[in-house]
């Protein structure tokens, strides 16, 4: 695996309900590549929402050519589940994919190399 350039930070959330190897019950991963204060890169991934990892280029998009900041993380949180189709025992996981998608998008911008 390649070493990421060292204008990209990446971060990594899981909410369970115990600490520990508890499974997920949503979990995030973010990969942005940040250049004078502007995303010009970003991988997002959610996690056990779906039978697959599952990529949120909603919000990917969306914060491409934008500056990182609370509205702009809470905003792409949105976009992230924009199309979701909860099914009747999980919608309670939408909430919690758009917090983490905006938690993982700001703990990128606050990674310093």
């Amino acid at each position: 695996m390649p070493k990421p350039a060292a204008n990209v930070n990446s971060s990594f959330l899981k909410f369970a309900m115990r600490k520990s190897i508890d499974f997920p019950i949503v979990n995030c991963a973010a990969a942005l590549e940040i250049r004078d204060g502007l995303v010009q890169s970003a991988r997002i991934c959610l996690n056990a929402v779906y039978c697959n990892p599952y990529r949120v280029t909603n919000a990917e998009d969306f914060i491409k050519g934008k500056p990182i900041d609370e509205a702009i993380a809470d905003d792409a949180g949105a976009a992230a589940v924009s199309a979701a189709v909860p099914l009747p025992y999980n919608k309670f996981k939408i909430q919690i994919a758009k917090t983490l998608v905006k938690r993982a998008i700001l703990a990128c911008d606050n990674v310093r190399a």
